[in-house]
């Protein structure tokens, strides 16, 4: 019985080390960190922005499926937060780039 249980506990390890390892597979791409001011933005500046944000979030997607399929939960979740906070953060500029330019 002993050797059973030593088995055991092997295999759990195992598998745990296995699951870290999916985790770190898993890793989306770093996320855009500077917007362009609306006030100041130029076309090519907001255009720019938003081809990074696009390729951002594409980029995403095949993280989410890695996520989904290893069942990480809590990563996939983090990891459609932080979706949702690019596109709304840019949503912002974009919005307030239109505002100065209808102005204009």
């Amino acid at each position: 019985m002993p050797r059973v249980a030593s088995f055991a506990v092997i295999t759990i390890a195992g598998c745990l080390c296995a699951a870290a390892s999916h985790a770190d597979i898993c890793r989306g791409p770093s996320a855009p960190t500077t917007f362009p001011e609306p006030a100041t933005a130029t076309d090519a500046d907001i255009l720019a922005a938003q081809q990074s944000v696009k390729k951002y979030l594409a980029d995403m997607e095949d993280a989410l499926r890695c996520l989904s399929t290893t069942h990480n939960d809590a990563g996939y979740n983090h990891a459609v937060e932080d979706m949702q906070k690019i596109a709304v953060t840019f949503n912002g500029v974009l919005k307030a780039y239109r505002a100065r330019q209808q102005k204009s």
